[in-house]
């Protein structure tokens, strides 16, 4: 316990100037997202990503010396992951009686999500360094990184690779809901924050708190899951 203190003061200490950067990138992005009418296609983390890339590419600074110099805000994302859990609190009465749906769909709903981005880069005969680096695509990103770290995959790949899901998560879910008729907000909530992580979380709170609130549900309960699975089963597309 002492020594993972240790580390998240170190992740804070070690920030630096390009904390700012951060920062005012996505605050850039934010202003431009609402501008647009929330259109999910300018989303602040899509509007943002590219600007700051470009201008790390043009500094000649690695991804790695970027994501040191942000270590409060990587420090940050394990309170605010647990901070969601104050709307979904309001929600606890209801759970009883949905528990039974909602384990299904977070047990299938992870399973085939991870399933298809492996079978994905199975089929594409993609190197066993890029598999691994993929296969946490669907889990929110303090997460993600933890086990792509344990897995031996890239952590630039796999944050990249959350980003573009969960962009792509926000922009084909009304289209989906519309199509197969769902209407009810928790079960839209949950399959944005099983789908779409944190980014389908940061959407389901636009529509409402309830909604938000069982995105919320979706996303944590989906982390735990696949944390659990995923290292057995990239084994299996591995050898």
């Amino acid at each position: 316990m002492t020594e993972l203190m240790q580390q998240q003061w170190q992740q804070v200490i070690s920030s630096s100037w390009l904390l700012a950067l951060s920062v005012g990138g996505f605050a850039l992005g934010l202003w431009i997202y609402r501008r647009s009418g929330s259109n999910a296609l300018l989303h602040p983390l899509l509007v943002s990503t590219p600007i700051i890339a470009a201008l790390l590419y043009l500094s000649n600074i690695g991804f790695e010396q970027y994501y040191e110099a942000n270590g409060l805000l990587s420090w940050l994302l394990g309170p605010t992951t647990v901070a969601l859990a104050i709307p979904l609190s309001k929600e606890l009465r209801q759970l009883p009686a949905l528990l039974p749906i909602v384990s299904l769909t977070v047990l299938m709903g992870g399973f085939v999500a991870a399933i298809l981005a492996l079978s994905l880069a199975y089929i594409f005969n993609t190197s066993d360094l890029v598999m691994l680096s993929i296969a946490a695509k669907s889990v929110t990103t303090p997460i993600a990184m933890g086990i792509t770290q344990q897995l031996g995959g890239l952590l630039t790949l796999i944050t990249l690779v959350v980003l573009l899901t969960g962009i792509v998560g926000i922009i084909t879910t009304s289209a989906i809901f519309k199509f197969t008729g769902i209407t009810d907000e928790r079960w839209q909530g949950l399959i944005l924050g099983i789908a779409s992580h944190a980014i389908g979380t940061a959407r389901a709170f636009e529509i409402s708190p309830r909604c938000g609130a069982f995105s919320t549900l979706g996303m944590g309960l989906n982390g735990i899951w696949t944390s659990l699975f995923l290292p057995t089963l990239v084994g299996l597309f591995l050898y």
